[in-house]
């Protein structure tokens, strides 16, 4: 056999390889998730069977490998040839499973199909005789290895602020707070694409929530004077001085409401101790919210 025609058997067997190692990856990611949706003892039912079948498929695979893989020209080299193929493959698809979930880099499932099958490919290439061939397979298995720890890695750092608030899609002009009034605490609750919610509390006293959103996000109908009409549900309107407008709700619940520019500010007030002073005071200091302030949106989820 020239040299020529021994590579391009070794390369036909690592063809052959991944393309099993794609079905077997797809064959036991599918049996696993069913398996464990149904629950109980079903997950190690799975693996009892379709472990034996995989390494049964790898094991047909090299009885055509004779010719350019030794280990398998006799039967307990070709198993133990199949048993550690299907274990390092397994492995290294199991490690490309848990740095997909961790980083979301995958953006279909079906891509983990070929990276299962490449796993399987590096895992024969092992087996094939030439020191430069184990040492590049090697070199590539411990490439793929490191970058997927570095991934791994660098998602498990906490984001940013601006990270945040990009994944996010979170509009800057909405992050506007006002300051405390004297005694309160400011907590910023979190933030989206359409709103923006802090919270100002007090120890016995009733907390205030303030809203920022754009206008016209609010639907409900309203009357001349851009008075919420809600179904079902008396409310009085009244002018509070400096462009504010004090909402009464049946039940005692208040809003204090500031329209400027484009957006639209609603301080709620609930419960028997409201403060209304506190209420003017944190609509008549807004400000964009300090990035120390905002840190609290750190400890929500990213969108992906």
């Amino acid at each position: 056999m020239t040299r020529t025609e021994g590579t391009g058997r070794a390369v036909a067997h690592l063809a052959v390889v991944w393309l099993v190692g794609c079905a077997l990856t797809g064959l036991q990611t599918r049996a696993v998730l069913v398996a464990l949706f149904v629950g109980g003892r079903a997950p190690l039912g799975a693996l009892a069977v379709t472990v034996p079948l995989s390494v049964a498929a790898l094991a047909g695979l090299g009885t055509t490998a004779r010719p350019i893989v030794p280990l398998t020209r006799r039967a307990r080299g070709l198993w133990t040839w199949a048993a550690s193929l299907h274990t390092f493959g397994t492995a290294g698809a199991f490690g490309v499973i848990v740095a997909d979930v961790t980083t979301g880099g995958l953006d279909s499932g079906l891509l983990l199909y070929p990276v299962g099958g490449t796993c399987y490919a590096l895992a024969a290439a092992f087996f094939l005789p030439g020191t430069r061939v184990k040492l590049g397979a090697l070199g590539v298995a411990v490439a793929l290895a490191a970058g997927g720890a570095y991934a791994v890695r660098d998602a498990a750092q906490p984001p940013t602020l601006d990270e945040w608030i990009a994944a996010n899609r979170v509009d800057r002009t909405l992050l506007r707070v006002g300051d405390p009034p004297p005694g309160y605490t400011l907590r910023v609750l979190g933030a989206s694409e359409d709103g923006f919610g802090a919270d100002y509390e007090r120890p016995r006293s009733a907390r205030l929530h303030l809203g920022v959103e754009h206008r016209g996000h609010d639907t409900r109908r309203a009357d001349a004077r851009g008075c919420p009409v809600p179904f079902g549900e008396a409310v009085r309107c009244a002018d509070d001085g400096g462009g504010r407008q004090l909402l009464t709700y049946e039940g005692g619940r208040q809003e204090l409401r500031l329209r400027r520019d484009d957006l639209v500010y609603t301080v709620t007030l609930e419960g028997s101790r409201t403060d209304l002073s506190a209420a003017r005071h944190v609509l008549s200091t807004l400000r964009p919210a300090t990035d120390v302030e905002l840190a609290d949106l750190l400890e929500l989820p990213v969108r992906r």
